[in-house]
């Protein structure tokens, strides 16, 4: 079973509002779901689990996964990054051809740091260029690969609460990878407006205003 819910998110603040849809027609479902939202709202992106943000190029997914970021407390909690794409001084790098090699993970990743700070969640970025459908047969690709599988199947037990993919089109990414995403997030839409300072001072003639998200949730995982 798939659960579906729409949801935007102000791209300049951290306002976020969840919308919930439903296939079933039940009336005691539409009433329950929305107290649910009145009095619990579920954030999709913050959940427990593998998760896919997908979208097109220049969609918003790097600023997003920046907003997931700054919306966690940076003196508690700290992320993994393959790349150095995203901001703040609690993302440490991780170097994905170290972690997994030879067909295996090579090594565990530490849940805290000399911090005290607590393991968040593993950010992997440009996933389409790391494993490219088309190379899969390739002994580079499956040293890699197989490991990255052992660490996704293993991630709870190694007390990893989250791991964040981030890539295009669903189509390109690998099958195997696909049936081990738990949630999945589609940026289906960004709206922009233009302001005269922005493009005085910053040199840029738009800004991101909302994104509009798309979120499944696969329930038998």
């Amino acid at each position: 079973m798939e659960k579906k819910i729409k949801s935007y998110r102000k791209a300049n603040n951290i306002a976020f509002n969840s919308y919930y849809f439903s296939k079933d027609k039940n009336i005691f479902k539409y009433i329950y779901n929305v107290f649910k939202y009145i009095f619990y709202r579920p954030e999709p992106l913050h959940a427990k689990g593998t998760h896919i943000i997908t979208g097109y190029p220049g969609a918003g997914k790097t600023l997003l996964v920046n907003k997931i970021i700054q919306e966690v407390d940076s003196s508690k909690y700290f992320f993994y990054s393959n790349i150095n794409e995203f901001k703040g001084d609690n993302i440490k790098k991780l170097n994905m051809s170290k972690m997994f090699s030879n067909k295996k993970q090579a090594y565990k990743l530490k849940l805290t740091d000399n911090r005290g700070r607590h393991l968040y969640g593993v950010i992997f970025d440009e996933i389409n260029l790391n494993f490219n459908k088309r190379t899969n047969q390739s002994k580079e690709y499956n040293d890699r690969f197989i490991g990255l599988i052992e660490f996704i199947v293993t991630h709870r037990h190694q007390g990893v609460p989250r791991i964040y993919f981030i890539g295009q089109k669903l189509e390109l990414q690998d099958t195997q990878l696909l049936s081990l995403f738990k949630y999945q997030h589609d940026i289906v839409k960004k709206r922009t407006c233009y302001a005269y300072w922005h493009y005085y001072i910053k040199y840029v003639d738009a800004i991101p205003v909302k994104l509009f998200i798309e979120h499944r949730l696969k329930n038998e995982l």
